[in-house]
C-alpha cells in the first residue's frame, strides 16, 4: 500500500536514511524500531511528506507521492495521518475538544472529502470521552489527549496512520490501552498502522511485523512473531537483550 524505493536523506555527513526500501502492506501494522537518531522519525516524517528525501521515491497505492506536502493534493495529504510522540504539545490547551476537531471536520468538508463526523470519531476511540466535547484540552489526561488525537487522524478516513513513539510520555496502562486501540482500528478500519518505537516489549505482540532500523538501515525486517527467536543482526539481539535485561530486573 506504500512502497519506500531507494530513500536517501542526508543531514551533512549524517546519514538519515541510507538508501532504503520498505513496504508497509494493505491493513498491517508495521513497527519501525531503533535508538534515537538511527532514522526512524525522518523516515516517517518522509513518508507523510514533512521531510523532502534528497533522492528516492515514495508511492501510495502505486500512485507516486510528491516528495514535499505542499505539492501534494487534498486527497493524498488525508490519505496518511501522523499522531506526534507528546500529546501535549500536539493540541491547543485551550481549545475545547469540539473546536480541535472540528478544525478537520471544516478542512474535510471544504477539500469535498468523505469524512468521520467527530462525534463518531471519538465515540469509537472512547465513548467515556464524548461529554469532554466542550471541556478545554487542558483538563484531560495524557491519555486522553492521546485519543483524541487518534479522533483526529481517523475523521479524514485514512489508509495510514503513522504512530511516532505516541506513547512515550505515558503509563504502562495507558500504552498497552492505546496499543489495543490504535490495532483494533487497523482491524476494523482496514487501515495501514506504521508504528515507531524507541523500545520493544514483547509482552505486546500483537503487531504483523517489525523493521529494525540503525544507522540510516533497515537492517532487518521480518514477521513480528518471528523476531525475538529469530532474529539476527547484532542490533536487533542488543534490542531484545536490553527488554530481557530491564523485563528480569522487574
Amino acid at each position: 500500500m506504500v512502497r519506500l524505493d531507494n530513500i536517501v536523506k542526508n543531514y551533512g555527513k549524517v546519514k538519515a536514511s541510507d538508501h532504503v526500501d520498505l513496504l508497509i502492506n494493505d491493513g498491517e501494522s508495521l513497527v519501525l524500531a531503533g535508538e534515537s537518531g538511527s532514522g526512524k522519525t525522518t523516515l516517517a516524517k518522509m513518508i507523510v511528506g514533512m521531510e523532502v528525501p534528497d533522492s528516492g521515491e515514495i508511492h501510495i497505492d502505486n500512485v507516486l507521492l510528491s516528495s514535499s506536502l505542499k505539492k501534494r493534493s487534498f486527497s493524498q495529504c488525508a490519505m496518511i495521518q501522523y499522531i506526534f510522540q507528546d500529546p501535549y504539545s500536539a493540541l491547543e490547551p485551550n481549545f475545547t475538544v469540539r473546536k480541535t476537531l472540528a478544525e478537520t471536520e471544516r478542512i474535510c468538508k471544504r477539500n469535498k472529502r468523505e469524512y468521520l463526523p467527530m462525534e463518531e470519531a471519538l465515540a469509537y476511540v472512547d465513548k467515556n470521552i464524548v461529554p469532554y466535547l466542550d471541556r478545554p484540552i487542558r483538563e484531560l489526561s495524557g491519555g486522553q489527549r492521546q485519543k483524541v488525537c487518534i479522533a483526529r487522524a481517523l475523521i479524514p478516513i485514512p489508509r495510514l496512520i503513522i504512530a511516532d513513539e505516541s506513547t512515550s510520555m505515558l503509563d504502562k496502562k495507558s500504552t498497552l490501552d492505546i496499543f489495543d486501540l490504535i490495532n483494533r482500528i487497523k482491524d476494523q478500519k482496514k487501515i495501514s498502522l506504521l508504528v515507531i518505537l524507541h523500545d520493544i516489549d514483547f509482552s505486546y505482540d500483537k503487531w504483523d511485523r517489525i523493521a529494525v532500523m540503525s544507522q540510516g538501515k533497515i537492517v532487518e525486517n521480518m514477521p513480528f512473531k518471528d523476531f525475538r527467536d529469530k532474529s539476527t543482526h547484532s542490533y536487533s539481539r542488543e534490542l531484545i537483550s536490553a527488554y530481557e535485561y530491564f523485563n528480569e530486573e522487574e
